[in-house]
């Protein structure tokens, strides 16, 4: 994308344009008027102060040849004039429009660095009166809305789920005691109570990540976590997962360490692995690497399946979005898993995307920023 140019040099450059046709235009005048006035005294007759016959008097034509040098030289000197004050004008507009916007880019800072988290904590509002307080209070009115329509949206997200919680468990408490008794009388009857309990664990999965996903922001995220050893710990519970799809699962993990939440850590690489595994082909391999690479903590996990195609590798981060929406459906998905990854990363202070694979299918990748040593 083309960088367009600052606020600040584009004022300076019109001012200067300015400067510049106004210097132009009083330099023009400057040298035709200077011009006029010698012409002028060149016109006026000169009375020899001696006898005419002791000096002779010099021709007009070679007084004005005598005064062609000093013309020259007074328009180079106000050109170079002009060309100084445009130059020491430019800069001193250029120097006086950053300090008239240096507010405006400490409230660019400031809003820059706000998330979710803290929309209703307001801004200090400066004390100017100008259009930047304004602005700065309008951004803050702004923010309170967003605070409480997201507030109002998590509320109601928590309501639902833990309403929906409890007729879950009654009904996979039917399913399981149904089964018990041995009511299951005919293969229609059995392939219904399969039915019903696969949807119905879908639901409380759908429910549970519900909850997951409106809780994030209130856990602690201070904790000292070993990368390597959570990964490892990650895919050895899905190993029985992984032989089911008939896919191996191989760890290329260097230690490194990073501050955050374990739980919600481990959720992410959970889920990121679970998705490699499931959408990976038969007898496919999952590939998982970390890695400290520019500063930041890099988690890959790349699998082997049939890629997801680039139009949808940023929407597939979206809440209920899937791809393959019969295929998701049959593995069990409800489309949270990865919306349930990017929002952990982005609580730690991280990114995660999806590229291709080198050996073919998609590879997603997590940043983490690694803990700080002690000085």
């Amino acid at each position: 994308m083309r960088r367009s140019i600052s606020l600040r040099l584009r004022v300076t450059l019109v001012c200067g344009v300015l400067l510049a046709v106004c210097c132009l235009l009083l330099t023009l005048s400057h040298n035709y008027y200077a011009y006029e006035m010698a012409d002028a005294i060149e016109a006026i007759p000169l009375q020899p102060s001696l006898p005419t016959d002791t000096v002779e008097s010099a021709p007009m034509e070679e007084l004005a040849l005598a005064t062609l040098p000093a013309r020259n030289t007074f328009r180079a000197q106000s050109l170079i004039a002009m060309a100084v004050i445009v130059a020491a004008g430019c800069l001193m507009v250029y120097w006086l429009t950053g300090k008239a916007l240096s507010p405006l880019r400490h409230l660019d800072e400031q809003i820059r660095n706000r998330t979710a988290a803290d929309l209703n904590q307001p801004l200090p509002v400066p004390s100017s009166g100008d259009e930047v307080a304004g602005l700065t209070v309008s951004f803050n009115q702004m923010s309170q809305n967003l605070s409480a329509a997201f507030e109002q949206q998590k509320r109601f997200s928590q309501s639902a789920a833990h309403e929906l919680r409890t007729p879950l468990a009654i009904l996979k408490t039917r399913i399981a005691l149904f089964r018990k008794k041995g009511l299951c009388a005919t293969p229609e009857t059995a392939r219904l109570l399969d039915v019903l309990e696969e949807q119905t664990n879908r639901l409380s999965d759908l429910v549970g990540d519900l909850l997951a996903l409106t809780n994030l922001d209130e856990l602690e995220r201070s904790e000292s976590i070993d990368v390597a050893q959570l990964l490892s710990r990650t895919a050895e519970s899905l190993e029985e997962l992984a032989r089911e799809h008939r896919v191996s699962v191989h760890l290329e993990t260097a230690p490194g360490i990073v501050p955050g939440n374990r739980t919600l850590l481990e959720r992410a690489f959970f889920n990121l692995v679970e998705n490699a595994i499931k959408y990976n082909r038969p007898d496919g391999v999952v590939t998982v690497r970390a890695a400290c690479e520019d500063g930041e903590f890099r988690v890959e996990v790349a699998d082997q399946g049939i890629g997801i195609p680039q139009e949808f590798r940023e929407q597939i981060f979206e809440p209920f979005f899937r791809v393959d929406k019969s295929r998701s459906r049959q593995l069990g998905g409800a489309g949270l898993g990865l919306p349930l990854v990017r929002t952990v990363a982005r609580l730690h202070g991280g990114r995660v995307w999806a590229e291709d694979a080198p050996d073919g299918g998609t590879r997603f990748v997590m940043t983490l920023p690694p803990e700080k040593q002690p000085l």
